[in-house]
């Protein structure tokens, strides 16, 4: 007992220092920052004031009026969207005339970047995916680097959360192999979004200060004000509230040092110190702030905060023990979610919705909402266009069934046809209830066949810990991916076996328990590059790294589960976390993925194996 306590008080200090150490680093950042801004007379390419520019501009022509047209756009970009859209449209129009490459890629990351904070995200994935293909890395590392983030962070706005850390961890290990300072500027923007999404708050402050090194670095200013929102937001999710309110009146000194940061940055600054105010309770400050942000987003048509800001909202009222209006703003924030897209909003405030409305005994809003929230979960992993069809396949049963109740209880008031009526509630139920049935046993069985294939893979696992393909896969790989694989360029087979024989070592010692476990760490350690090691992986583990860490995971959690009856007594965030999974729903869509059955009903079953009675 002793031991534990004494664990607990151990990890408890080696949390504090880290977050003492994570403040001494802001604290030093902001001081280098103050700094910049009492030496801006050095840098008049960075504090130029836009009157000064548009004076320039007037009289340059070619390349020199481009650059300044581009350097108008960053100064007005958070000020004044329109004003910003049509100065990067003039140097589009003028880098295609003149056939200045750097300045046209350059303004259609511009263009791409408008159109996804007004939360254009298919149209600004289209122009992404139609021009990233120019951005030749070596010849343009900044466009190159830019439409990469940009790309991470729709994936992350989407919900595709492993197409947007795969993006991120990628341009990360591109960036440290080039030692390209603006690279890895930009991989630890898109890291820091996702991390934040995922509300691996420590993560994402750690990449978001890192990232803040390299805009100091290369005195990027107009990226200053959006971290240091950031740094305040993450800092008051780890509950230091009182380094977040120090990071706000920073942000706030800059500003009337260095000029307003503009409406898109206060908007969500705005909505982060109401959600601070909120959490302690000072729910005046908070409604003055986010009524501030609302009013900014509307105005600007900033289309993807204003589902947070409704949500927001949503929170205050529930605290002040008004359900009905918490209602209201929840519906509004779904709705202004549904329009841009943002399928994992639909989900939580359908979530929420039920619920409220079940406190409210109302069952058909109940109905209305549980349905919806079960089709978009279901549907997680599922592409864009098909969770668009899912909501609307939803939306109109849910209209139906609720036409056709108002049918029947006229039919009821005016006491015609109560017989057939009484008749077709029965069929309905009977043809429901045989459905159900039919549906339930045949989940059943196929959920028992998953499950002895299971518990078979976990016996095989016991005697041999390392990957090995012991059981067939749940979903095979398809022809497609297996010719790709075929058209590696081959390696050289005692490279290969070398290789091979080093990860089987690294297998034995249980590496892939590390949660930061990534392809760059472990080709690090088998001395060899990323390339290579992930060639040998799809060659000979046929599976992408990702997916093969994630299978040695489940491998190893299967058989402790199945030797140690004490452990499966655990939560299942505590097993996530102890085979080396961020966070819970990661682990259980793994889980899924790799045997068909989620974790919970293979526990279920293992512990009614073992004891029967």
């Amino acid at each position: 007992m002793r031991f534990y306590l004494l664990l607990i008080v151990l990890l408890l200090c080696v949390s504090v220092s880290a977050q003492e150490t994570q403040q001494d680093s802001i604290r030093m950042y902001f001081k280098q920052i103050e700094r910049l801004i009492d030496n801006k007379q050095d840098y008049p390419e960075i504090f130029s004031e836009p009157e000064h520019l548009l004076l320039q501009k007037a009289k340059a022509s070619g390349v020199e009026k481009v650059e300044l047209l581009l350097q108008l756009y960053v100064s007005y970009m958070y000020k004044s969207i329109e004003t910003a859209k049509s100065l990067n449209d003039e140097a589009l129009h003028l880098s295609q005339s003149i056939g200045f490459k750097d300045g046209e890629l350059r303004a259609k990351y511009n263009q791409a970047y408008l159109i996804f904070i007004n939360g254009g995200f298919d149209e600004s994935m289209k122009i992404v995916i139609n021009t990233e293909q120019e951005a030749d890395k070596l010849s343009y590392p900044e466009s190159y680097a830019d439409f990469k983030t940009l790309k991470s962070y729709i994936y992350t706005e989407r919900g595709e959360y492993d197409l947007a850390l795969e993006t991120g961890l990628k341009l990360l290990d591109e960036a440290e192999k080039s030692t390209n300072s603006y690279l890895l500027m930009k991989a630890c923007f898109s890291l820091s979004h996702y991390y934040l999404r995922m509300e691996s708050y420590s993560t994402a402050l750690s990449y978001c200060l890192r990232g803040l090194e390299q805009i100091i670095k290369l005195k990027k200013f107009y990226y200053v004000y959006p971290k240091i929102d950031e740094i305040a937001r993450m800092t008051a999710k780890l509950n230091n509230t009182q380094g977040a309110l120090e990071a706000y009146d920073f942000f706030l000194e800059v500003e009337r040092k260095a000029g307003p940061a503009g409406s898109f940055i206060q908007s969500i600054v705005y909505m982060n110190m109401a959600d601070i105010y909120m959490h302690n309770q000072n729910l005046d400050k908070a409604q003055e702030f986010l009524a501030t942000a609302q009013q900014m987003n509307y105005e600007n048509k900033y289309k993807f905060r204003i589902p947070r800001a409704w949500i927001l909202q949503a929170e205050l009222f529930l605290l002040s023990k008004d359900t009905t209006n918490a209602i209201h703003c929840y519906e509004e924030s779904l709705d202004a979610a549904e329009a841009i897209d943002a399928f994992d909003v639909v989900k939580s405030n359908s979530f929420i919705l039920a619920e409220l409305y079940k406190q409210q005994k109302q069952p058909a809003k109940v109905y209305e909402y549980t349905n919806l929230y079960n089709a978009i979960r279901d549907s997680l992993f599922n592409n864009e266009k098909e969770q668009k069809i899912i909501i609307l396949e939803t939306r109109r049963k849910v209209k139906e069934v609720t036409q056709m109740k108002k049918i029947l209880e006229l039919e009821n008031e005016a006491q015609r046809n109560k017989l057939k009526l009484i008749a077709i509630i029965l069929i309905f139920i009977s043809m429901s209830a045989t459905g159900m049935t039919y549906s339930y046993f045949k989940v059943k069985a196929k959920n028992k066949l998953l499950y002895r294939r299971t518990v078979e893979l976990a016996a095989m696992q016991s005697e041999k810990p390392l990957l090995k393909k012991t059981a067939p896969p749940v979903k095979e790989a398809s022809p497609s991916k297996t010719q790709a694989s075929k058209k590696n360029q081959a390696i050289d087979d005692d490279l290969k076996d070398m290789i091979l024989h080093r990860l089987d070592k690294l297998e034995q010692d249980n590496f892939f328990l590390n949660p930061n476990c990534n392809l760059h760490e472990v080709a690090t350690q088998l001395k060899t590059n990323s390339k290579y090691l992930s060639q040998v992986i799809n060659q000979e583990k046929e599976s992408n790294f990702n997916n093969y860490i994630n299978e040695l995971r489940i491998n190893y959690l299967v058989a402790k589960l199945w030797k140690e009856p004490e452990f499966r007594r655990n939560k299942l965030s505590y097993m996530a976390i102890s085979v080396g999974f961020n966070n819970l729903n990661t682990f259980t869509a793994a889980f899924k993925k790799r045997l068909g059955i989620v974790p919970s009903y293979f526990i279920k079953e293992l512990n009614k194996e073992s004891n029967p009675d």
